[in-house]
């Protein structure tokens, strides 16, 4: 009877750790305690087994490490001198591996540094992860999408402090630009309000002035470096006067340093909010219903926020005068985590979008992916040549692990190489990428310590990952079998390698799919009918408040040009209309009705924008009421009320006061097409306005664009800052186009890498079978014959690959869609126009070597043989 065998891998683990001096006695106590207990049970015994083995793994039996030391300094020399000839040997798949992983390396790196800038936004505060901020939920209430608003009242910040001890301090804040006048010169610069806490919610470096009292007293400005130096030169800002806004005089006290790239919040001046008029009169009047302003606030240490929100309700319980339309709820969020949250209306500072973070981190893997499987492909492939050099180490001794870290430290070394040539690609392509992303990220190792050293870790990681399979595969194959030729057909058919040529190709696909969705949709939004015109249209901001004054002398001296075709003024452009309002049927109560957004027009509003008008009228200075008592609703708001555009006209409905519906306009889209079209009223104003826009002819737009600049410079000295009406409505899309963009970029690189390996598999086959397509052509095998032959495995393969990235290009492309509220359909030809392209340059890329291996001579292939 045999004995029973105890656990392999325990036994081998035994012998390779302990000392020969006890190795003899322990192994035969251990086996023949295995053999009674497993008399009684053979699962127990294997247990006991393989605990007792680990019992005795300590250091009294362990070798030293001198003696179980698999890889010596000599043969580390040997092995790299061996790899470095196999490299030079094999120059197309050496240069197919670190090309291919040189680009998916920079790849890499570049969505790398992306992720850590945009992760980094705000971390510089000392104090940052104790800042947080207000907001506040309007429960129904939704604008643009959402019912989130980052304002608060004024009142907030101060009440904060004074109801809950755990806020250390509170800031109200408000964005603003000014032009700042220093004798002859004006600065049109973007800023903040602050009050007096400000710069002990954020502790700027001051370069100069007292931060605890630089923002104490009205008319009190802080400046940054840079802005004081663009201003004043050499000499001292402080105590130095500057004009405000071309009206008051305010008073240097403190200046900053220049804000860090990774700032959310990026201002050149803080001015006191004290001089605020809207805070001023806000304070005031104790309102706790206008929300114009932002309040942060440093919580204390060891308090979690969350304890702090379940409180706030008491504010609104003690301060609230009037109960509001919607109920608010106060929640909050930490700063850091204010970079990547577009969700709330009314935010501040520099926006990332977490989604694009995630999918560019998921593309970079995946290109990555796709190198290292090139490599694992070739290794395979070719490990056919190094079985004999692997049965030969074998019989002279070396061991397992001796080979596997000799295949492994290859693979690490052809990454290095890779990432050399990676480093100098993504240098080059980095000001590119730079200008794509609108983002200044830099590959600066001294000031990114953390750089290098992830960057080799990468390496180990992509090297030990790429080169483990082939490796293990390698080591594993017996020397008997190598050195007597048994073993070819065994390797040339590793089922793994198909597998991962199609999943290489179906990543690919995959990609290419999403990318032509993508243009798609961009071309449906491009050249969809939007409602008005948007073509020729220059869109003038109005800093200037004083050109309310002469406006119409303004307008009469641009007639006077030849290229100048109409001029309207408005508080909103048709392609983003904010503003809104409630309105309701004349005899419904206070609560009813429904909200509407508004637009502040002037009369030729509708003929610069081409808006149509499906009933009634336009506003008309010969009615002398259409100011106060008229107004003009959108076929949605038309709807919303119960009436067609015909039966609107002369009805009357109630916002703060009673009006009357002149005239319906045909739906246009006054948002991004991520959002429906909603109910839309337009009123006259002709005291405020926020932009001029003049249709103009499209010849001789500089000589137009001058003349409008030079007439608007006699009557302020604010700067002419101006967009075409086209611009503004490709800013809507500006995240999505750029996604689009990178998107294509990372597309066209997976394909080129999957082709790169496709390329070298195809090379290796015509190479491996040169003897048969020899023999094959002596037969009368046409070159057409011979191309098939080579060709049909492979593209049965990518055939499969694409089958599988049709669910998943299909389920991700239906998920992205989702975010528009106007889209395309997938169509099957999508799928189908991907599938050809990505199959023609696979063929392509095969059939340069089929075709080039079918015209060989046979003579030359069969002469060894």
């Amino acid at each position: 009877m045999n004995k029973p065998a105890p656990p392999k891998k325990a036994l081998h683990f035994l012998r390779w750790f302990c000392h020969q001096e006890y190795l003899e006695e322990i192994e035969g106590n251990l086996l023949e305690l295995y053999e009674q207990q497993y008399e009684e049970s053979s699962a127990k015994a294997r247990r006991q087994f393989r605990w007792n083995v680990l019992r005795h793994f300590r250091p009294t039996f362990i070798k030293s490490l001198t003696s179980i030391s698999f890889i010596t300094s000599d043969m580390f020399k040997s092995y790299f001198k061996i790899a470095w000839r196999s490299m030079l040997k094999q120059k197309l798949y050496s240069f197919i591996n670190i090309g291919g992983l040189s680009i998916g390396l920079s790849c890499f790196i570049l969505i790398s540094l992306y992720v850590q800038h945009e992760l980094s936004y705000d971390r510089f505060y000392d104090n940052a992860d104790q800042i947080y901020r207000i907001y506040q939920r309007e429960v129904g209430d939704f604008y643009l999408g959402t019912d989130l608003f980052a304002t608060t009242v004024p009142e907030l910040a101060p009440a904060l402090m004074e109801e809950f001890p755990e806020v250390v301090h509170a800031a109200t804040l408000r964005e603003t630009n000014a032009l700042l006048g220093y004798e002859e010169s004006n600065y049109y610069e973007k800023g903040f309000w602050g009050d007096k806490h400000f710069f002990d919610v954020f502790p700027y470096s001051f370069v100069q002035g007292n931060p605890q009292t630089a923002l104490e007293k009205a008319e009190s400005i802080v400046l940054t470096e840079s802005l004081a130096k663009k201003i004043f030169g050499n000499r001292d800002p402080m105590g130095q006067s500057l004009t405000y806004q071309n009206q008051q005089d305010f008073i240097v006290t403190g200046i900053i340093k220049d804000l860090p790239t990774h700032s959310s919040f990026q201002f050149s001046f803080i001015s006191s909010i004290l001089s605020s008029g809207t805070y001023v009169r806000e304070m005031e009047q104790q309102d706790w219903n206008n929300n114009d302003f932002h309040t942060f606030f440093t919580l204390a240490e060891g308090t979690k926020p969350l304890t702090l929100q379940e409180k706030l309700p008491i504010l609104q319980d003690k301060y609230f005068t009037r109960k509001p339309r919607h109920e608010h709820i106060y929640m909050v969020q930490s700063l850091l985590n204010l970079h990547l949250d577009g969700s709330k209306n009314f935010d501040i500072g520099l926006k990332g979008n977490p989604k694009y973070l995630s999918l560019f981190s998921f593309v970079a893997v995946i290109v990555l992916l796709l190198a290292c499987i090139n490599y694992m492909n070739l290794a395979i492939a070719r490990s056919i040549r190094r079985a004999r050099e692997v049965g030969l180490r074998k019989v002279i001794g070396a061991i397992r692990w001796q080979l596997i870290g000799q295949f492994i430290g290859e693979s690490v070394l052809i990454t290095f190489l890779g990432l050399l040539l990676a480093l100098g690609l993504t240098y080059f392509l980095l000001p590119t990428f730079t200008y794509l992303l609108e983002r200044p990220i830099e590959l600066n190792f001294l000031e990114n310590k953390f750089l290098l050293p992830s960057l080799l870790l990468l390496v180990l990681v992509v090297g030990i990952s790429s080169g483990s399979y082939p490796a293990f595969f390698m080591s594993s194959l017996r020397p008997v079998q190598v050195l007597k030729g048994k073993i070819q057909g065994k390797i040339s058919g590793v089922r793994l390698q198909k597998w991962l040529i199609i999943g290489q190709y179906a990543a690919a696909i995959i990609l290419v799919i999403s990318s032509f969705v993508i243009y798609q949709q961009f071309q449906f939004i491009h050249n969809k009918e939007l409602g008005y015109n948007k073509e020729h249209v220059v869109t003038v901001s109005v800093l200037d408040r004083d050109i309310f004054k002469h406006i119409d002398v303004l307008k009469n001296e641009w007639f006077t040009h030849p290229k100048v075709i109409s001029v309207a003024t408005t508080a909103e452009l048709p392609t983003n209309v904010t503003s809104g309002t409630v309105i309701r049927h004349i005899n419904e109560s206070k609560e009813g009705g429904f909200e509407v957004y508004r637009a502040r027009i002037d009369f030729d509003y509708l003929d610069v924008f081409d808006i149509e008008l499906l009933a009634g009228r336009d506003f008309s200075a010969e009615f002398v009421s259409d100011p106060e008592e008229s107004i003009i609703l959108n076929e949605t708001a038309a709807k919303a009320l119960g009436w067609t555009p015909e039966e609107a006209i002369g009805k009357f409905v109630k916002d703060h006061k009673k009006r009357t519906v002149i005239g319906v306009v045909k739906d246009f889209h006054m948002h991004s097409m991520h959002m429906e079209i909603a109910p839309l009223m337009l009123e006259m104003s002709l005291d405020y306005f926020a932009f001029i826009a003049i249709k103009v002819r499209p010849d001789n737009l500089e000589g137009t664009l001058a003349f409008l600049e030079e007439s608007l410079g006699d009557y302020s000295p604010y700067p002419f800052e101006y967009q075409f009406l086209d611009e503004q409505f490709d800013r809507l899309y500006q995240v999505d186009t750029r996604l689009g963009e990178i998107f294509g970029f990372f597309t066209l690189l997976s394909i080129f890498i999957a082709s790169m390996g496709l390329f070298g598999m195809a090379a290796f086959t015509a190479e491996q079978r040169t003897k048969e397509i020899g023999i094959r052509k002596v037969l009368g095998a046409s070159i057409s014959n011979i191309v098939s032959l080579l060709s049909q495995d492979f593209l049965k393969m990518i055939f499969i690959g694409f089958l599988l990235a049709i669910p998943v290009a299909w389920y991700a492309m239906h998920q992205w869609l989702q975010d528009f509220a106007y889209r395309i359909d997938i169509e099957w030809w999508i799928f189908a126009l991907a599938g050809i392209f990505a199959i023609a340059i696979a063929l392509f890329t095969i059939s340069s070597q089929s075709i080039r291996a079918a015209l060989a001579n046979p003579v030359d292939s069969l002469r060894n043989e």
